[in-house]
């Protein structure tokens, strides 16, 4: 069937039991192919030789009807030129949006568990601000650029991240030919890095579960079940139903989320279980603690100004209550192997928030 496609026309499209397909009438050759799920897709038809052939140009409304059509003409004018469109080699997409994007997915997701956290720098950072722009016009004043904001918004130690991950980008971007050099060669941390000993006092631990009674779901249970289990802010956001033995009282951490790439199996106090106890449980979602009912929980930073509001103290952060509980199972005469297993530690050493 023929049709002047508009984007009004493409919009109104609905899916059927089968796929169809309808064609421009402005640009011959183009067409798009709506399938039952309703997915909209746009080739373009040609004869090369004595072949009649099909090329897939883009899914719609990721690809505009402007840029299908200068696509389709394209590929129509290279039939011309006696070159088949569909052999032609592919031109390298440059635009940092599309390389951050190739980058996460053939190095990071491969290397480095905690790949989703890189991701989020890259696209808040760099793709938010330099996204359409040729990776190859990537200056190092534009890096500086970014640091500098991250500095001056009080995210000093984020700013360490920032760093590290573009550098890791760049770096990448050279071992495939993408760039000679790395912008971000000469530049240094802007922030040197503070091993923290804090530990909040009982008086202070006191407070702090005060607060929580007064919040709600899913830091009224989420804070204190990081004191309760002396796990990792991440792995207990990535707690799920299934994980959970309430048998054997046990929750098991899979070895792709624990930071040493093992398997860690948490033992659960009553306290912990009642507070799991507490946390209201959804159809169709594994997440314990969650707000969406498809990803974990997050919005850290405003539940922890929240609860630095309601104790009256802000020099804390998540992590130290992890060193807190080590510290305390110290002072009750835990052995420190014990503590150290506890902790998912396995350098047969004590380090870290077990040393305080």
């Amino acid at each position: 069937m023929r049709i002047a496609l508009t984007d009004k026309t493409l919009s109104a499209l609905k899916p059927k039991p089968k796929r169809y397909e309808l064609q421009d009438t402005y640009c011959p050759g183009l067409s798009v192919r709506v399938t039952p799920e309703g997915r909209k897709t746009f080739n373009v038809k040609y004869r090369y030789g004595l072949q009649q052939k099909r090329m897939s140009l883009g899914v719609y409304p990721r690809m505009s009807l402007v840029e299908a059509r200068s696509r389709a003409m394209e590929a129509m004018r290279h039939v011309d030129e006696g070159t088949d469109p569909a052999k032609r080699r592919r031109q390298p997409e440059y635009r940092i949006e599309a390389v951050v994007t190739e980058f996460i997915q053939r190095y990071a997701k491969a290397r480095n568990r905690k790949w989703m956290e890189s991701e989020r720098i890259l696209w808040r950072e760099l793709v938010a601000v330099f996204g359409q722009r040729d990776i190859r016009e990537l200056k190092r004043d534009h890096i500086r650029e970014i640091i500098d904001n991250a500095v001056d918004r009080g995210a000093h130690y984020q700013a360490n991240r920032i760093l590290a991950n573009i550098r890791k980008l760049c770096n990448w971007c050279i071992e495939r030919g993408i760039i000679e050099t790395s912008p971000t060669n000469g530049l240094k941390a802007p922030t040197k890095e503070i091993s923290r000993d804090r530990v909040l006092t009982n008086a202070e631990i006191k407070a702090l579960m005060r607060a929580c009674q007064n919040d709600v779901y899913p830091f009224r249970q989420f804070v204190p079940l990081l004191l309760a289990t002396a796990q990792r802010r991440g792995e207990l956001a990535n707690m799920r139903w299934s994980r959970l033995d309430f048998e054997s009282r046990t929750w098991t951490i899979p070895a792709e989320l624990s930071k040493n790439g093992k398997a860690h199996f948490v033992p659960l106090s009553a306290y912990a279980l009642s507070l799991i106890a507490e946390v209201p449980r959804f159809l169709d979602c594994d997440y314990v603690f969650t707000t969406t009912r498809k990803s974990p929980v997050s919005g850290f930073s405003k539940a922890l100004r929240r609860l630095w509001q309601a104790t009256g103290s802000d020099d804390w952060r998540y992590h130290d209550l992890r060193r807190t509980a080590a510290t305390n199972l110290a002072a009750v005469k835990v052995a420190p192997h014990v503590i150290e297993k506890i902790l998912n530690h396995v350098t047969g050493r004590i380090s870290g928030v077990a040393a305080t």
